[in-house]
């Protein structure tokens, strides 16, 4: 079941495993969301790739239903991405942020990865300001902070 944006804080978009391109349908409604609500340009972008990379991922390595919310906080909007799967991925995020002690050659070389990079171009786009979480329903939700 896909969803359409009916209020712009609230849920946003639905998918299912059937979905054929939920990450396109994600990014569309998204784009429009979030230029509805009168967001910059540069800050509508970063935030439609950030979000779609988490689409994607959810719906690649997690099991459903997915969701994706947005909701208002402090003046900043929080896009959530939900699914079904209880299971933090620890070492994934561990991996996206760099390590102080990380050298120039060990990052370069990790993003010359052929796969992987999803999660550093979300670390770059949300200039670290996302991360997982448990909801209150005991699922997981990818989260990312748009200025």
């Amino acid at each position: 079941m896909n969803g359409a944006p009916s209020d712009p804080v609230g849920l946003v978009y639905r998918w299912t495993d059937r979905t054929l391109n939920p990450t396109g349908e994600a990014r569309a409604v998204l784009r429009h969301v979030l230029k509805d609500l009168g967001l910059p340009g540069d800050v509508v972008s970063d935030g439609v790739l950030a979000i779609s990379e988490l689409v994607a991922n959810a719906h690649e390595h997690a099991c459903g239903p997915y969701e994706v919310h947005l909701r208002s906080v402090a003046g900043r909007y929080i896009c959530e991405i939900h699914d079904g799967n209880p299971l933090l991925p620890t070492d994934l995020y561990l991996a996206a942020v760099p390590s102080l002690e990380a050298t120039a050659a060990e990052v370069v070389s990790g993003l010359l990865t052929e796969r992987g990079r999803g999660l550093h171009i979300v670390h770059e786009l949300t200039r670290g300001q996302w991360g997982f979480q448990v909801t209150d329903c005991g699922t997981k939700a990818a989260w990312v902070a748009l200025a």
